[in-house]
């Protein structure tokens, strides 16, 4: 049977590509034309995209292929659709306007998910943590709704202080996004949970074997193998079979 990862890559590649050319064309539209929020959301676009590899550069961790270019996407459909576009302020009564809001605030909550488990086998090296996978969960959700009630937050105060209305409805859509948060975060971390037990490739999942494997210096116990369901009690058995050394210490 062919290989049909060459392929699958090269269409990625031009995926990418035509993303950051059509970022780079609408700014180049919105200068032209004197349309200053379309360049500046579609230049904002690709500046958050260009973080990415500034902080590989910076640090040398290596991040997951084609997050950059996601980060990209995703900036494009929070500035220009967004904002630019008019997708925020279509109304209360239509149903597009929260669904786009919505969609973006559980997409980047499930990342920021992956996100926490990471900090969760950064712990282990790597390896199989020596706790339940779901108490993992619980932490990365965890960090998700720290960082969206901190970004609700934000937003409450630039309201406050400049008479915006980033929060639209005030209450309703806050609630709303808070729950947005959390089911995409519940997502993103039982994803990677999924992940971890059975090597299955869900959504957003994969970006935490990707980062694992791109960077073994931190990562140095992870193998890409599935975790072995009695993996969290092996250490706790080590410890109770040899109970004179836990005393001793």
């Amino acid at each position: 049977m062919p290989d049909a990862s060459p392929p699958a890559t090269s269409v990625r590649a031009t995926l990418r590509l035509a993303a950051w050319g059509l970022a780079a064309a609408l700014t180049a539209i919105g200068l032209i034309r004197g349309d200053f929020l379309l360049a500046i959301a579609a230049a904002g676009a690709i500046a958050m995209g260009a973080l990415g590899p500034l902080y590989t550069w910076i640090s040398g961790i290596r991040l997951p292929k084609g997050l950059a270019t996601g980060i990209l996407v995703f900036c494009l459909a929070c500035f220009v659709a967004g904002e630019w576009g008019g997708l925020y302020e279509v109304g209360p009564e239509a149903s597009l306007s929260h669904v786009w809001d919505k969609g973006l605030h559980a997409i980047a909550s499930a990342v920021l998910a992956v996100t926490g488990w990471a900090l969760v086998l950064l712990l282990t090296a790597g390896g199989p943590p020596r706790m339940p996978l779901w108490i993992g969960s619980v932490l990365a959700v965890g960090l998700a709704a720290l960082v969206g009630a901190g970004w609700e937050l934000f937003e409450f105060t630039v309201d406050a202080l400049f008479g915006t209305n980033a929060q639209r409805s005030g209450l309703p859509d806050t609630m709303g996004d808070v729950a947005a948060n959390l089911a995409g975060a519940t997502w993103g971390a039982v994803a990677v949970q999924i992940h971890l037990r059975t090597g299955a490739r869900l959504p957003f999942a994969a970006l935490l074997s990707e980062a694992c494997a791109a960077n073994p210096l931190i990562f140095p116990e992870w193998t890409g193998a599935p975790f072995a369901a009695d993996a969290a009690r092996a250490p706790l058995s080590a410890l109770s079979a040899h109970p004179e050394e836990t005393t001793a210490k």
